[in-house]
């Protein structure tokens, strides 16, 4: 069946745990958010949780 694959799985280091931990934070925070009117404050509560720094606009 998938013999290789997860034969890769072991030899290899990579991993998508931190992408998925992600994505699971941000639907916690859509969840959470329900009812924004404005994508802008959406996007800067999700760049305030993940500790993102960006320009001004």
């Amino acid at each position: 069946m998938h013999h290789e694959e997860i034969h890769n799985t072991f030899t290899n280091q990579y991993s998508n745990g931190l992408l998925e931990g992600s994505n699971n934070k941000i639907k916690a925070i859509k969840r959470a958010s329900f009812g924004y009117k404005s994508f802008f404050r959406f996007r800067t509560q999700v760049l305030y949780v993940f500790k993102i720094k960006t320009k001004k606009p």
